[in-house]
């Protein structure tokens, strides 16, 4: 049979390795991942409550069972709000705290005053069965809102935060149902060796799981960089000629067309000159969230270069696409922010036809047809023409 101690110990020593290496990648990552440093401190504080633990008999009670215990839990609390704030919420810390105090000082009741094992372990095993709920239950919930970074790392720990929750609930409904006797935290009988190894085994998985967690949001924010414009948030040329590459493909396919209009910001370099570059920047800005605000959730806005972006919209003809382009002119032309300065636009709009050989080409007729709205006197939207190849 296993020795209880032995297992804690190890894991203990496995987890603080663990720890050791979400300290390094919070260290070498290459961007920032929210809640990180509550990942961090969880992993050590529950390196700290296994050593504790399984020093139990070897050290004083205090520092075993009370120290021990709670840090554990505290490390279940530290890393609840670790990961509601990674996801953009904002963690609750101080009833936290007092039910961590709370559970301390029960605790050394419980073992120095009135000793009871059995109240203990429902206490412990209980409450860290509620947190680990919780844990899981924020983790899919946010994890579902923020789907682009619902990678593998959210899988595992969610599992394990399950596995950990039950481990803990059935030691907490055993001790709250069944007579312990003479039973403690390293007893070697059947009942202890499952759960010793269990929870040991669950919270190095976990470790493991806020690591690989870390680990999807650095990959999806360089994957972000890649393909989005630094400066607005919108897609970038590549991104675009991509998507358009696919919209050519389905057109082609399926014998529907599509339609982009290339929108430039009229006399944007006056803008810059009379009000300086950071207020041509937050020009930029405010006229892409209005202008993706305006568009159908399947189109593609993506920046093209200094003032220009261009909207493709899929399985449009020009008809549909003139309409589209005219409202969005119409309101860009209504000044929604006081402190910049009112602008207007002009929009040049082409449609997909067999003959177009490329998305280069296609992006050229809109080009012409942009160039056409600024000679005929700006603010205005024109489609291209066959006459005006």
């Amino acid at each position: 049979m296993l020795d209880p101690r032995t297992t804690v110990l190890i894991g203990g020593i496995t987890c603080g390795l663990m720890a050791l290496v979400l300290t390094f990648l919070k260290r070498a990552a290459p961007l920032p991942v929210p809640a990180l440093r509550s990942w961090v401190v969880g992993a050590w504080l529950v390196f700290a409550a296994l050593v504790l633990l399984g020093l139990r008999d070897l050290i004083s009670s205090l520092a075993s069972v009370t120290l021990g215990n709670t840090a554990l839990i505290l490390a279940y609390v530290v890393w609840l709000g670790g990961t509601q704030e990674h996801f953009g919420g904002r963690a609750r810390w101080l009833p936290w705290i007092g039910v961590v105090v709370g559970t301390a000082l029960g605790l050394t009741w419980f073992d120095a005053i009135d000793h009871s094992f059995r109240i203990r372990v429902v206490i412990v095993a209980g409450l860290c069965a509620a947190i680990n709920a919780r844990h899981a239950f924020v983790l899919r919930r946010v994890g579902k809102a923020s789907s682009s970074e619902r990678g593998i790392g959210a899988s595992i720990t969610i599992t394990w935060l399950a596995l950990l929750t039950l481990v803990y609930g059935l030691r907490a409904g055993h001790a709250l149902v069944l007579p312990q006797g003479n039973s403690g935290l390293l007893t070697q009988d059947v009942i202890q060796v499952i759960y010793t190894a269990s929870f040991t085994v669950c919270n190095l998985m976990l470790v493991i799981g806020f690591a690989t967690m870390a680990s999807d949001h650095v990959r999806v924010r360089i994957e972000e960089q890649a393909i989005r414009d630094p400066l607005t948030g919108v897609l970038n040329r590549r991104a675009l000629f991509a998507s358009m590459e696919r919209e050519m493909s389905r057109s082609q396919r399926g014998g529907h067309t599509f339609c982009v209009a290339m929108l430039d910001i009229d006399h944007f370099k006056r803008i810059n000159d009379q009000h300086g570059h950071p207020v041509g920047d937050r020009v930029l800005v405010d006229t892409c969230e209005r202008t993706a605000s305006l568009i159908r959730p399947h189109d593609v806005f993506a920046r093209y270069g200094g003032e220009e972006f261009l909207i493709l919209m899929p399985e449009t003809a020009m008809p549909a696409a003139l309409h589209a382009a005219e409202r969005i002119r119409n309101a860009l032309a209504v000044p929604a922010d006081a402190s910049l300065p009112a602008i207007t636009v002009s929009l040049g709009l082409a449609e997909w036809t067999p003959s177009d050989a490329t998305v280069e080409d296609l992006v050229a007729r809109a080009d012409q047809a942009l160039y056409a709205a600024k000679a005929g006197g700006r603010n205005r939207v024109h489609a291209h023409r066959s006459s005006d190849r």
